[in-house]
């Protein structure tokens, strides 16, 4: 334990921990029943945590013998409703006395539960089958400690209980679970799962380490402590299982291919190089050599958010993804309406633009969003505008990964699936409206009729509301409108 947190004094205080009796608690599931459950000392009650996981997890609906597996489960609370709900329900802890607890619990109420000792941490507590099974599983819930490991220097309980409330593991262990899912297939292709993390700096990583490998991820559900900490479920799954993907070496637009022949919500049309790429207005796309390109056929019937707001969400969407592979989002710029400019002191120019696109036959209407995003650029004369790459920071062999952190990203803002509230527009608003402001610190205040305006904000529509001293508000639905004093420089 030299490297850890505890020593041997704690250990010796842990053995006597052990031998308090265990106390009773009456727990009322979101459905109204009230279990009397079993909780030993060191092993961590229901709480509202727990609370907020089961109200998540009755607002996705019965479980209909669906196979669930709940990664660390205290007394049981959680495993029991789900199995109430119809699940057949797995559950597993690094706490063996919550394993015991959990068995005897599920025993008093006559409930099915498969209690096994082990889960994923910084250690291996035995084969991954020991805790998971060797079925994948239709849902995976998980309460995961919140406290990081810098964040334990001072007072703290023991081994065992901390287990519940600390995240000793230094790559964290959300990392570690995504990864544990993905090479070991612990979920079905259409499986779910809802982590429930702090809304501390930790927390609220939770979305961006789930892109980085491969998965979606949203925000479904929070709760608010009167002293202004909250907790947060997020949903993780595999972007458009149903959909089809397409790869091409070359073509001449994906947008074009996605509108003709996609039929799925999320059908993905990718290309290493696009011949006869646009921009806005019909304009050429320069197609580097080196580039992703990209369209997905997000809604089939009536759009419910304006192409504005889909074009800018695009934007910050492979903002995100360019983050993902360790470009600084201070080198980043969101130029509304819809493109990425990068500026890393050295080079600076168009990075990824958005093109979002509809078309309508009879009943049926399709809206298409389509993103570039240069991996190595080749310089030549006559270049309209200046134009960055990724090649920093992308290897010759990451072409695969980008394009799958982008997937997963676009799949969490537009996927809808059966139980899962959709993206909170609102909320990502605030986010794109940060990120327009921050934008001006490399490209300057926009220029609009010669005068420098700020950023004030989105409307719902996805124009530009600006604000001047003298002038009041203005709403900018064309980019062609403003200038930004960087772009004119160079």
């Amino acid at each position: 334990m030299e490297d850890g947190i505890f020593d041997l004094s704690d250990s010796e205080a842990e053995i006597s921990r052990l031998e308090r009796p265990a106390s009773t608690r009456n727990w009322t599931t979101p459905d109204g029943a009230i279990l009397e459950l079993i909780v030993p000392a060191t092993v961590y009650p229901p709480r509202e945590d727990t609370d907020l996981m089961c109200q998540t997890l009755r607002s996705i609906g019965p479980g209909k013998g669906k196979r669930l597996l709940e990664i660390g489960c205290g007394s049981g609370a959680a495993s029991l409703y789900a199995a109430s709900l119809g699940y057949t329900t797995r559950a597993c802890d690094i706490n063996p006395y919550a394993v015991a607890a959990t068995r005897q619990n599920a025993m008093t109420w006559r409930y099915n539960i498969d209690a096994c000792e082990g889960g994923p941490g910084p250690s291996a507590d035995g084969e991954v089958a020991q805790w998971a099974g060797t079925s994948p599983h239709d849902m995976i819930i998980w309460n995961l400690p919140y406290l990081s490991h810098e964040a334990a220097q001072g007072d703290v309980l023991g081994p065992l209980e901390e287990a519940a409330l600390l995240d000793t593991d230094q790559i964290g262990l959300v990392s570690r679970l995504m990864r544990q899912v993905r090479e070991n297939q612990l979920i079905t292709k259409n499986g779910l799962m809802l982590l429930l993390v702090s809304g501390n700096e930790r927390g609220l990583e939770t979305e961006g380490l789930a892109h980085a490998n491969g998965f979606a991820a949203r925000c479904v559900a929070t709760h608010t402590f009167e002293d202004g900490e909250e907790l947060r479920v997020v949903a993780v799954w595999n972007p458009y299982a149903q959909s089809n993907v397409h790869a091409f070496e070359s073509i001449d637009s994906t947008n074009r291919l996605a509108l003709e022949e996609g039929s799925n919500e999320g059908d993905f049309y990718s290309a290493k190089q696009q011949t006869a790429g646009r921009g806005r207005r019909g304009r050429t796309w320069s197609s580097e050599a080196h580039c992703f390109a990209g369209s997905w056929l997000i809604r089939t019937g009536s759009p419910e958010l304006s192409p504005g707001l889909l074009q800018i969400i695009g934007g910050y969407a492979a903002l995100k993804a360019n983050q993902s592979i360790g470009v600084p989002v201070e080198a980043m710029a969101l130029k509304w309406p819809n493109d990425l400019f990068l500026h890393d002191g050295q080079n600076f120019g168009k990075v990824a633009g958005v093109l979002v696109e509809g078309r309508s036959k009879g009943a049926a209407d399709k809206i298409v969003i389509g993103i570039g995003a240069n991996f190595l650029h080749e310089k030549g004369e006559n270049q309209p505008f200046p134009i960055a790459d990724l090649s920093k920071w992308m290897g010759p062999n990451e072409r695969e990964h980008y394009t799958a952190v982008l997937h997963a990203i676009i799949a969490s803002y537009f996927e809808r699936l059966d139980g899962i509230k959709p993206t909170d527009v609102a909320h990502l608003t605030i986010h794109l409206e940060r990120a327009l402001k921050a934008s001006t610190q490399l490209l300057g205040e926009p220029i609009y009729r010669n005068e420098s305006w700020v950023i004030d904000g989105l409307t719902d529509s996805g124009n530009l509301r600006l604000v001047h001293p003298q002038h009041g508000t203005e709403i900018i639905a064309d980019g062609e409108d403003l200038n930004w004093p960087l772009m004119m420089k160079n």
